[in-house]
């Protein structure tokens, strides 16, 4: 089967997103026969119906459907390389596209990118911020080079899974807390306290939720909050327990205002990684760039085990 063309991509990718021959042809500079003579084409050369007809509607065929997500992908890929070309030109600069989480933009890239940057001062990195799952969905559509994440879900044969370090969470309260004050028996139960945690819809949730349900332990659903700062001032004021990673609260272990209890023997455990497209081969700087990630995580990760060893 030969490739299709990379124009009838766009005409097709247009008339999807107008639903109209017209405003589609208009977006390609081409006349309306010719937009209707580039879909008959495509569907020819591919053997299916990718779209159908209803009056004056236009919807996509299951076929269709397929198509469009790869050929937006194609053309998104282009678009990247296209503008990594052009900056190549330009005193050799290149440029990597990174997702990460909000805690990783806090606590960990500040550093990285401060390395980073006298290794490789003409490569300009831009950071986009999300949580695994969304992240990964800008990957798969040509809007990201790296991704960094927490491996939960499913491995999917579209990413690459570059492993960086691993880290555990574990409860934390206020000095004044009961759990402080006498030894607390929580025989599988956390129902009357109000848990704080991460993101309801990250994968850290779904890791919490998985590992209680593995151990039996009945809960009230967490209050989630989508900041590590805001789970800890809440936690320091007496509003609940926090569920976070030692490593995030260093500061606030050494001055006394968070107190860090074990959630259970062995502590839910999160495999921390980098996300690229299968078939991805890394530059240079992108590998300079996840070793670097990979060491100032471990610093951070292994900072905070030794914290929250004491403080426990």
């Amino acid at each position: 089967m030969n490739l299709p063309e990379i124009r009838q991509l766009k005409i097709f990718i247009a008339l999807e997103e107008t639903r109209s021959f017209t405003a589609a042809a208009n977006k390609n500079f081409i006349t309306q026969s010719a937009v209707s003579h580039s879909i008959k084409s495509l569907e020819k050369q591919l053997d299916c119906s990718l779209i159908e007809r209803m009056g004056k509607r236009i919807t996509l065929t299951p076929y269709g459907e397929v198509f469009l997500h790869h050929a937006k992908r194609v053309i998104a890929e282009l678009e990247s390389s296209l503008t990594k070309i052009e900056t190549l030109k330009h005193w050799g600069y290149s440029s990597i596209r990174v997702g990460a989480s909000d805690t990783i933009c806090q606590y960990i890239l500040p550093s990285v990118l401060n390395t980073f940057a006298r290794m490789h001062p003409k490569c300009e990195i831009t950071v986009d911020l999300g949580d695994t799952l969304a992240m990964q969905k800008k990957l798969a559509h040509g809007q990201l080079d790296l991704a960094i994440g927490i491996h939960l879900a499913p491995s999917d044969n579209n990413f690459i899974f570059t492993p960086l370090t691993e880290d555990t969470l574990c409860f934390v309260t206020s000095p004044d807390h009961d759990w402080v004050q006498r030894q607390t028996n929580r025989g599988g139960s956390l129902t009357d306290v109000r848990l704080i945690a991460y993101g309801a819809e990250s994968e850290t949730m779904r890791l919490i939720t998985k590992h209680f349900s593995e151990t039996v332990v009945k809960y009230r659903h967490p209050l989630s909050l989508g900041n590590m700062e805001a789970i800890k001032e809440m936690t320091k004021i007496g509003l609940g327990v926090g569920i976070i990673p030692p490593w995030v609260a260093k500061k606030e272990f050494e001055k006394g205002e968070l107190v860090a209890h074990t959630i259970s023997s062995p502590p839910p455990r999160r495999n921390w990684g980098v996300f690229s497209n299968s078939g991805k081969t890394f530059s240079l700087p992108e590998e300079d760039f996840i070793t670097i990630c990979r060491e100032e995580m471990e610093k951070a990760i292994h900072t905070g085990r030794k914290l929250e060893e004491v403080g426990a």
